[in-house]
């Protein structure tokens, strides 16, 4: 019987096993979601960190924006206090006036006058008329033409058609509130004051007396109420830069005012920015942020700039408002690194977090592998000493154990193994048997062909011959 031939066995190297193949893919799903979510926690925590940085931001400015609107409403309405003053005042010094005209009207009734000489006693009052000083009055017909001023240059002379510095049809607009069916009426404009020959702001009160048809009128000059508005916004500047000093949002970010020409007008106490037109950064840093801000209040313009406010040139996260009746554009100023830095920091512990996980994950997955794979080790090493029929079913007790789908595999092979070791036992040993009965046969079979053989055959007829002869003749018997 030809020897049974065994199979070669295959080398394998150390990555072509189940197990190193398992490991490798939960090794790289693991890494692979791992770090998918380590770049979305990153990006997200970095993202929303940011965000909150900037609605903070947002916030400050703001709300710093109503401390200036406030500041700049209690100006303007300390002002406007001051104004409705100051025409309530011209309307109690024209009062006299009035009543004047009104009795020479009515000595002219009486015949004590004629109506000549009334007018001109009453032109002549007007113009000798002062009060606070150098303010005075002024009379014109229903033409524009001056009948009673206190300036030579302008007596007798048509004015309807004088605009002042703004544009403003002075006489013209007097005389039509004048001529109101109120009969009076307040005008803002700008007036050369006596002896003088730059223009000023001054209010003018004026009232028509229809007897005569007259238009008399009186101004104050109100530069003493601009310039104590504009002491008052000094002092507003002063306090908000105080108040900007103790605004602490970041720790290098900054509030600062610029005005129309990129002049800094309102900065933190403490913190000298008035050089920021004397470098070239800082130039072309005042011309756009002006040029970029909202043309309309309240609305925020978000900006990134290059800045070097400490020090060091590098990008700065910048919000603008503007304040279109100051002229005013207010810059929050804040690194652009220190934004991100929390973001940063967050993003890094969202990195560590996911790196430690990871670690954990394939630490757990290669000992569940190892557990899922050791037992079908222990079956392809029953499988292989199968096949070298050194199998001792015993081996996969500890597979057989199992109460997954691998030990009902390991239990279902040990039963087959087993069955395979017994049937081999058994086929040996009929083989044994079988080959005793073939031993006999062919020796059975080399006897017959020996006794068959014609030299036998000869040899066998020559002993009976033989015996024949020797043996003695037979009598036979009666």
């Amino acid at each position: 019987m030809a020897d049974v031939q065994t199979p070669p066995t295959t080398s394998h190297s150390r990555w072509s096993s189940l197990s190193s193949r398992l490991a490798l893919l939960i090794a790289i799903v693991l890494i692979l979601s791992g770090l998918v979510t380590a770049v979305y926690s990153a990006v997200s925590a970095r993202s929303a960190s940011a965000g909150a940085s900037e609605t903070s931001m947002a916030n400050v400015h703001r709300s710093t924006g109503l401390l200036i609107d406030q500041a700049y409403a209690d100006t303007q309405r300390a002002r406007q206090t001051a104004l409705e003053s100051r025409r309530a005042e011209l309307k109690d010094v024209a009062s006299p006036i009035a009543a004047t005209l009104e009795q020479l009207r009515l000595a002219v009734q009486a015949g004590e006058l004629t109506l000549a000489q009334a007018q001109q006693r009453a032109l002549d009052t007007i113009k000798a008329t002062r009060y606070r000083k150098d303010d005075y009055f002024f009379a014109y017909d229903r033409t524009g033409t001056a009948i009673a001023h206190p300036n030579p240059q302008f007596q007798g002379k048509n004015l309807i058609d004088m605009q002042d510095p703004n544009g403003v049809y002075v006489i013209r607009e007097l005389l039509t509130r004048a001529q109101s069916p109120e009969g009076s009426g307040y005008l803002d404009y700008a007036w050369v004051k006596l002896d003088e020959t730059t223009p000023s702001p001054k209010v003018g009160y004026v009232f028509g007396y229809k007897p005569w048809d007259w238009m008399i009128g009186t101004g104050v000059y109100v530069d003493d109420i601009d310039k104590e508005a504009a002491a008052r916004l000094e002092t507003t500047k002063k306090a908000l830069g105080d108040a900007f000093s103790k605004i602490d949002f970041t720790a290098s970010g900054l509030l600062f005012v610029l005005d129309q020409d990129g002049t800094v007008v309102v900065q933190p106490a403490g913190r000298d920015l008035g050089g920021l037109p004397s470098t070239d950064w800082g130039r072309s840093l005042a011309s756009t942020l002006v040029s970029s801000s909202p043309s309309t209040a309240g609305t925020i313009t978000p900006s990134t700039q290059q800045a070097a406010f400490t020090g060091t040139l590098q990008p700065w996260r910048m919000d603008l408002s503007s304040f279109p009746d100051l002229g005013w554009t207010l810059v929050s100023a804040v690194p652009q690194s220190e934004i991100d830095a929390p973001g940063n920091s967050q993003a890094l512990r969202q990195a560590l977090l996911s790196l430690g996980v990871l670690t954990l994950g394939l630490v757990i997955g290669l000992l569940s592998s190892r557990r899922i794979v050791k037992p079908v080790e222990q079956i392809t090493t029953a499988a292989v000493a199968l096949g070298d029929s050194t199998f001792d079913p015993s081996t996969l007790d500890a597979a057989a154990a199992r109460r997954d789908e691998v030990g009902t595999l390991a239990r279902t092979f040990q039963r087959m193994g087993a069955d395979v070791v017994e049937r081999e036992r058994k086929l040996r040993e009929q083989v044994t048997k079988l080959s005793v009965v073939i031993d006999r046969q062919k020796v059975a079979e080399e006897a017959g062909a020996i006794t068959d053989s014609d030299y036998f055959r000869e040899l066998k007829q020559r002993a009976s011959e033989l015996r024949d002869r020797d043996s003695p003749p037979v009598t036979p018997h009666p």
